[in-house]
């Protein structure tokens, strides 16, 4: 039957299923687009599949030519340089065992869209190839069903994938099953196939579709996609609400550590740990253990929590600067290389110094899994994991406390000038004030939501009172959270002790945790307050400075995760701000080192001094245990293209499943092989050929001929379909050498009568077993002794 509409039908849905994936695949930057190599694994795999068929070869035989095929071709797309000529060495199987890995992560936790590494396209190249396989066998064999509903599967799960709105993309999907079900409806209605009772289009349909299933299948689409859209709106954007999360062992052992990127003044638990989460050689003029690291800045504002709402992201060199250039710090900086070694961390995000200006990797793929954020904050397309290393180049900035510390007029700020004249601040004798800057998009940076607790305004105002600068003020405010008695530093917050919003977390000591937090709730109030004033301000989410090892290196562990605030200053540009008030004073103040106190210049009404109910700092800060850090590995250097991973994937290993494998295949081979050689001798009227056939069937099925029963006792004692075929042979072998047409014509008959009987009689995994023993295929003398000695 020819299927002309389920044709177009099928390789429409094909099409709106490469639509889908163009959305969650970046375009190729070398090579042949990954589209074109989709498209010919599809053509590839239909091509074999209608050739096999054509030839009415086994559907077993097109498996297993598929599969050698696919495994080529994968192989050749995901890891090249290892072939020999087109073939796979044993190289190519330890390397295409990386980069499948290194593409089940990209495709389980990359943000769409993703830059097509080899490992992800020769996925969809495996998938793509199984469509176009399905598609030709469901439409050549009476199975349209398959062919038109295997790409909208697909379909399906690339949507799931995306994670983007819906917007038309289910009123397209719909439209298009119910036009794939349409099509294999008419087609059948055109062939005649089915009980028509009725000429009417609408009749045909109904009785060419199974109703029921088309319906159940209608209504779960519909309800799914659309209830999700629905309910989509009552999730938390994290997902979940914890800053942190770990995964594996809970104590100091973890099997790895994330951060949430969101941070707000929601309180959740809270474990600092000696977890080393990665290792660092720096060199540059800044002490490595005076360096803050940094895994992404949040400028987005809800009311209760940070984020980057949908951030732009492009590949490193894809423009002249990593970072925004209307943003690039324009005072003096300090250049720091990193090479960077990843221990414990697993996330998409990953640390660098401030704003990287370069940023390369030892191995291909993990380099061209990063992506670059307009702040420069670095974005993978998978998870990182223990031993990922890549190298950075940074521009730190060293603000200039002259430029800063100076009003527009050149004349120091009311702060700096009363230092000055307590002699605490030596200044400069003449200050040359750059022109200011406009920061691009500036509504970004000092939105706040509707609802905002106007007492937070008034405060902000409060403790800046009197000061002209922008940087002066930003040094009010954190000083304001650092002053002993104001807030107080815990991360033993019971669970449900929460504030509600900025608000009431600063101003109403009946709320729960009342001016008590750690990091998150700290910056958070900080930011907002700094943008009720007027000053643009994004809260970072990284680590505080690590600790320095014997070997020069610089080791930063769970417990440095930290938040704070940068403020943008016009004259110099971002500058880092840390309200967090930490007992161990890990988290230094402002980056600008001041020689002189800030508190004892600012012309604010003496701090109240709250009364907590416990002054300790809560849990304390746990000791750095003395771990063997003998074992954390060593950078690679930019050199060479190795992937430093665990995922490993032994050579013997390969070895044994290939022969398994071979020998899996070898035995139902061997009889097909001989079952084709014989049908050919029984067109060319050779009877006992047919007799074999059967006879060897049923031997391995169990039912092995007696040796003093004639053909026709055998053939009464096991099925009746068989007599014919049985009569014909006994003829042939008493009678004539060949036998007429008419005899070959009812032996093939019979086998095939026969051949469908015993798979209504025998099991499914009865007939498989069957095809595997070996007892068909011993020479028949062996079999006559062994019955004469078990006699």
């Amino acid at each position: 039957m020819v299927y002309r509409l389920s044709w177009i039908a099928s390789l429409a849905a094909f099409g709106l299923a490469m639509i889908r994936l163009e959305t969650l695949l970046r375009a190729s930057t070398d090579g042949l687009p990954w589209e074109i190599v989709v498209l010919a694994a599809a053509m590839l795999g239909g091509a074999i599949t209608w050739a096999v068929i054509a030839y009415r070869l086994d559907w077993r035989l097109a498996v297993v030519i598929n599969l050698l095929a696919l495994t080529v071709t994968v192989v050749r797309i995901a890891v090249p340089d290892t072939t020999w000529f087109v073939l796979p060495t044993l190289d190519s199987f330890s390397e295409l065992w990386v980069e499948l890995g290194y593409a089940r992560d990209v495709i389980r936790t990359g943000v769409a869209p993703v830059i097509p590494l080899s490992g992800v396209v020769a996925v969809l190249a495996a998938v793509f190839w199984a469509i176009g396989a399905l598609v030709v066998f469901g439409l050549q064999t009476d199975r349209p069903y398959l062919a038109v509903l295997t790409p909208l599967v697909a379909y399906l799960q690339f949507a799931t994938m995306d994670r983007g709105p819906g917007g038309g993309w289910l009123g397209s999907f719909l439209l298009m099953l119910g036009g794939a079900l349409l099509a294999v409806a008419f087609d059948r209605r055109r062939r005649g196939t089915g009980v028509l009772t009725s000429p009417t289009t609408r009749l045909a349909v109904m009785r060419s579709v199974p109703s029921l299933a088309v319906t159940t299948l209608l209504a779960t689409v519909v309800v799914a996609v659309v209830g999700t859209n629905a309910l989509a709106q009552f999730v938390p954007r994290s997902g979940y609400l914890e800053w942190r999360t770990q995964s594996g062992l809970t104590g100091d052992y973890y099997g790895s550590v994330s951060y949430n990127p969101f941070v707000g003044i929601h309180q959740g638990l809270v474990s600092q740990t000696n977890t080393p989460v990665f290792v660092a050689g720096v060199e540059g003029a800044v002490a490595p253990d005076r360096l803050y690291w940094r895994l992404i800045t949040l400028e987005t504002f809800n009311g209760i929590q940070w984020f980057s709402d949908e951030p732009e992201m492009s590949r490193p060199g894809e423009n002249d600067t990593f970072e925004d250039p209307g943003q690039v710090f324009r005072g003096p900086t300090d250049e720091i290389t990193q090479d960077i070694v990843i221990l414990a961390l697993q996330m998409d995000w990953i640390p660098a110094v401030y704003a990287p200006a370069t940023v390369t990797a030892p191995n291909r793929s993990v380099e061209r899994g990063i992506r670059v954020k307009d702040d420069a904050s670095l974005r993978f397309d998978a998870l990182s994991y223990r031993g990922m290393n890549y190298s950075v180049t940074s521009q730190v900035p060293d603000p200039d406390l002259a430029v800063l510390g100076a009003g527009s007029d050149g004349e120091l700020s009311p702060v700096f000038a009363g230092a000055a004249e307590d002699g605490a601040y030596d200044p400069e004798d003449a200050v040359e004030v750059p022109e200011p800057m406009d920061l691009p998009d500036p509504d970004r940076y000092l939105d706040l939501p509707d609802g905002i607790d106007p007492g937070v305004a008034t405060l902000a105002r409060t403790q800046t009172r009197g000061l002209t600068t922008d940087f002066e003020r930003g040094l009010a405010l954190e000083a304001y959270f650092r002053t002993p008695g104001q807030f107080r530093y815990s991360i033993d917050i019971e669970p449900g002790l929460r504030a509600n919003d900025v608000g009431s977390w600063l101003l109403d000591p009946e709320s729960p945790s009342y001016r008590t937090g750690y990091c998150e709730q700290f910056a958070t109030a900080m930011a907002v307050m700094a943008r009720e004033l007027g000053i643009p301000s994004r809260v970072v989410l990284g680590f505080t400075p690590g600790t320095l090892l014997e070997d020069g290196r610089v080791v930063v562990r769970d417990r440095n995760a930290h938040a704070w605030v940068e403020l943008w200053m016009p004259t110099q540009g971002w500058v880092r701000f840390d309200p967090t008030p930490r007992g161990d004073r890990a988290n230094p103040a402002t980056t600008a080192d001041l020689p002189f106190d800030v508190e004892a210049y600012l012309d604010v009404p003496e701090p109240e001094r709250l009364s907590f109910d416990d002054f300790a700092t809560g849990r304390p800060i746990l000791p750095f245990l003395e771990d063997d850090l003998s074992g954390i590995p060593q950078f690679v250097g930019t050199g060479g293209d190795e992937p430093i991973t665990d995922r490993s994937f032994p050579g013997w290993l390969f070895l044994a499943g290939l022969g398994l494998l071979a020998l899996f295949g070898s035995i139902p081979g061997i009889k097909w092989l001989r079952r084709r050689l014989r049908m050919k001798r029984l067109a060319n009227g050779d009877i006992s050929a047919a007799w074999r056939e059967i006879t060897d069937r049923l031997t391995d099925l169990g039912r092995a001929p007696e040796p003093a029963a004639t053909p026709l006792e055998y053939a009464a004692g096991t099925d009746r379909s068989m007599i014919p075929l049985a009569d014909v042979y006994g003829r042939h072998v008493y009678g004539p050498a060949a036998g007429p047409p008419a005899s070959s014509w009812l032996a093939i008959r019979s086998l095939s009568e026969t051949e469908a009987h015993l798979i209504s009689r025998y099991s499914l995994p009865r007939r498989i077993t069957a095809r595997y023993r070996l007892r068909s295929l011993t020479p028949r003398w062996w079999r006559r002794l062994r019955g004469s000695r078990q006699k």
